[in-house]
């Protein structure tokens, strides 16, 4: 039994050692044969060789899987978040073409001119009235302009909008979208 351990081993190593030495240098094929020669004297230290390797080789292969694993469910994350930012992408640029610009579109359009005056400059409240909103009740429209968070703005813009004519011009509150009747502009600015 020991012969034919020893032999199969030889011969493994000899294939090996054939097949690999083309591409062996001089010292590495010297250290195949001290290795060869070991194995021969003691086939039992390579068969626990060979056992070690083959566990190692098991472990390893254990372990790429379990890699694998974890690169299908990263690529997966990956791809759901990738959905996500596509679907959150093409609800922003809706979002955006919903957003009231001043800028001028190209083509052909056409604007209402409210006067032209030398002395009265509204240019600071550019930014505020984006927005023109007609509330329709009781059969009648009230037109209402611009979003301002300051009451002070809305008071000061509503007095220039007087002064260019526009005598009904007064400043309104709404809360949650919903407009509060019983405001009073100017009684909240003296508190």
């Amino acid at each position: 039994m020991k012969k034919i351990v020893v032999f199969l081993l030889v011969s493994s190593l000899f294939i090996s050692y054939n097949a690999s030495a083309q591409t062996l240098t001089k010292s590495q094929k010297k250290l195949l044969k001290k290795e060869i020669k070991t194995y021969k004297k003691d086939p039992i230290k390579w068969v626990k060789m060979q056992n070690k390797h083959s566990e190692e080789v098991e472990n390893l292969s254990d372990e790429i899987e379990q890699l694998k694993a974890l690169l299908a469910e990263a690529e997966t994350q990956i791809e759901n978040m990738t959905k996500d930012i596509v679907a959150w992408e093409e609800k922003y640029v809706a979002l955006e073409k919903t957003i009231p610009s001043s800028a001028l579109p190209d083509g052909t359009v056409y604007q209402v001119q409210m006067g032209y005056y030398q002395y009265l400059d509204l240019v600071s409240f550019n930014d505020k009235l984006k927005t023109v909103r007609a509330e329709e009740i009781d059969g009648k429209k009230r037109y209402v302009i611009g979003h301002f968070d300051n009451l002070l703005d809305a008071v000061q813009f509503s007095n220039d909008i007087k002064r260019i004519g526009v005598s009904d011009a007064f400043v309104t509150e709404y809360t949650d979208g919903v407009r509060n009747m019983n405001f009073d502009a100017y009684e909240n600015l003296e508190d």
